[in-house]
């Protein structure tokens, strides 16, 4: 069986994946580029797969048309001497206008993706005719195309830690490739790329999320709308007086005597659906998602002049959001050693890298206690001294108390870092 090779846009991904199984239920030998990625090894790829198919197969649509990607191996393949059948894929293309070779050869309409469409493919690709042998010398390779989408999965993926305007400027950048209609496959496989690095602040993070429940909702069915209002006033029908008092003082039942059908965000008051775990409009965690204040019930703090607060997450959870925790903190410049309590409770030391600072004749971390009760997660942060981990192994938590040192956690609060960790906890929990 011969080996075709299908060219594409990704903006056609669903009618190639229907046009690659049809012909794979027949045995054929076929290829596609499925890597969302760029540069001279993967074009190197793509033009070694040419060069060993059989049958060019370039599937026509106004984005395959326009993608430089598409055109320069339609070129290489025509200096090859290659059999190239075209096949219609999507509307918006004249087939009058294409410009040679295309303009030469009978195209196929695939477009139904029914029965009748894979026949006629499959009738057209075996009257293809035999690949002629390679040219000698080969012609020379064209230059690695310019992937818009590819460059940012490059700066996406880089090993450099990546600051906040950056990190903004790259989600700004995803926000205007899904206005410009791109695949929605390739935004969201950047998507969770943006949402897997380390260093990825908690704000960006709620925004990312937010774009990929866009996204699935936009892939989703759209439901019939509901045929009946979410509330009803009933008319009433006035009563005759009874023991002199009339029907005017009788409370008729009103808007303001009903639950209000829907929900608001808090923060920026839009309307929000009850499944909903975070706003789409502004991001801001909704419901159970949000920190749980501490109870009457709640167990003494184990750190002296500490701040705790409860967050819904689950034991399987936690020690992803340890480890992301971690690695932000990390790339703010600050050291931590993790220690495990006595009481089954972890415990997260951080210090500013680069030096301690000494406060009250000690140098002073940060304390952050990870407590889990089943799905409830408490955390509790308080400053203290350093604690020689390999001296101690397991802490016992009593000694907290005597290494807690109150008096330094003005400087840390001065730093704000314990509102921006419970924030980044806060954020990342809203985003499971």
């Amino acid at each position: 069986m011969r080996k075709v090779f299908v060219s594409y846009s990704r903006n056609n991904l669903d009618v190639i994946t229907q046009l690659v199984e049809d012909l794979q239920a027949i045995g054929v030998n076929i290829w596609h580029d499925q890597t969302l990625t760029g540069g001279q090894r993967w074009w190197d790829n793509i033009l070694s797969n040419i060069r060993d198919c059989d049958v060019f197969i370039f599937a026509l649509s106004p984005e395959s048309w326009e993608s430089e990607a598409c055109r320069s191996e339609l070129a290489y393949v025509v200096q090859l001497g290659k059999p190239i059948l075209p096949v219609l894929v999507s509307d918006g293309i004249n087939l009058n206008l294409l410009s040679a070779p295309l303009n030469e050869i009978q195209v196929t309409d695939y477009r139904l993706r029914d029965k009748g469409a894979a026949f006629s493919l499959i009738k057209a690709l075996n009257a293809t005719p035999l690949a002629a042998s390679l040219p000698d010398p080969l012609p020379t390779q064209p230059p690695v195309p310019v992937s818009y989408l590819g460059t940012l999965k490059e700066r996406i993926d880089s090993s450099t830690t990546l600051g906040a305007q950056e990190q903004s400027l790259l989600f700004l950048e995803l926000e205007d490739a899904i206005e410009e209609g791109r695949s929605p496959v390739e935004i969201r496989e950047l998507l969770l790329s943006l949402k897997r690095r380390d260093d990825l602040l908690a704000k960006v993070a709620i925004r990312v999320d937010a774009a990929l429940k866009e996204l699935e909702e936009k892939k989703a069915p759209a439901k019939a709308p509901a045929k009946k209002p979410r509330f009803e006033v009933q008319p009433t029908v006035a009563a005759p007086p009874r023991d002199g008092v009339s029907s005017a003082a009788v409370k008729r039942p009103g808007l303001n005597d009903f639950a209000p059908a829907t929900n608001l965000c808090p923060e920026c008051h839009i309307q929000v659906q009850a499944a909903w775990q975070f706003c789409q409009g502004c991001g801001h965690p909704l419901k159970a998602n949000l920190p749980v204040s501490p109870s009457a019930n709640d167990p003494l703090k184990k750190i002296p002049g500490s701040t705790s607060r409860r967050y819904m997450c689950t034991p399987d959870d936690a020690p992803q959001l340890v480890y992301d925790l971690k690695a932000w903190l990390d790339s703010q410049g600050f050291d931590t050693q993790q220690v495990n309590a006595d009481d089954e409770s972890l415990l997260l030391q951080i210090k500013k890298r680069g030096g301690w600072r000494d406060f009250v004749g000690m140098a002073t971390s940060l304390n952050i206690l990870f407590h889990q009760s089943d799905d409830m997660l408490t955390v509790e942060i308080g400053a203290g001294k350093w604690v020689d981990k390999a001296a101690v192994g397991t802490v016992s938590l009593f000694i907290l108390w005597p290494l807690a040192i109150t008096a330094g956690m003005g400087a840390w609060e001065q730093m704000k870092m314990p509102d921006k960790i419970f924030d980044f906890v806060g954020s990342r929990l809203a985003c499971r």
